[in-house]
This record gives structure tokens, C-alpha cells and sequence, in this order.
């Protein structure tokens, strides 16, 4: 299927997956997703549009600020249950109502 495990990541030796913290793992993660938009750009000229769900929640504030300063001129949607301090255009979604923060 989709999720199944078809490579092994690696931390100073060590695999991740059993290893790294679940920041780590989750950092490793969104870093595939960011390098494999970059290749998609690199053969059609324009970056994809990036849809992350709820990726802040094992995150601390440093490796917050360095994945957001890495999404710059990217058009990238971010569902979070936190609020997220951001130079980007933030809409908060209640009650079927959708309002610029």
C-alpha cells in the first residue's frame, strides 16, 4: 500500500524510526516532502501546492521557524490546532465559517 515502508532513514548512524524523537521523525518526514516538491519544480517549472495537516503538533518553536522560513514563495496549506506565529495569511475555520486572522 501506499504507507508501507519501502526505504530506512538514517540519524548519525542510528535508525530513525527507532531512534529519533517523534519532532525528529516528523521533521524527516515534512524534509522528503519539501525536497520532493523541489524536484517537481525543477521539471515542470512551478512548485506544487503543499497540504500539510496538523504538522506543528510534535514540532518545538525552532523547528517551527526553520520549516515555515523554508516554505517561502510556496503556496503551502496548513491545518493546525495551534496557533502558529507566521508573516503568512492565517483564516481560522469555525462553524462552518472561514475568517482572515
Amino acid at each position: 500500500g501506499p504507507h508501507r515502508e519501502d526505504i530506512k532513514i538514517y540519524i548519525n548512524g542510528k535508525e530513525a524510526k527507532s531512534f529519533a524523537s517523534q519532532g525528529q521523525q516528523r521533521s524527516v518526514v515534512l524534509s522528503m516532502k519539501l525536497a520532493e516538491g523541489e524536484i517537481s519544480r525543477q521539471l515542470s517549472g512551478t512548485y506544487p501546492v503543499f497540504l500539510f495537516d496538523d504538522i506543528f503538533s510534535e514540532l518545538d518553536s525552532s523547528r517551527r521557524d526553520y520549516l515555515i522560513s523554508g516554505m517561502e514563495s510556496r503556496q503551502v496549506i496548513i491545518t493546525s490546532c495551534d496557533k502558529i506565529d507566521t508573516p503568512c495569511r492565517l483564516y481560522k475555520v469555525s462553524g462552518g465559517k472561514v475568517e482572515l486572522v
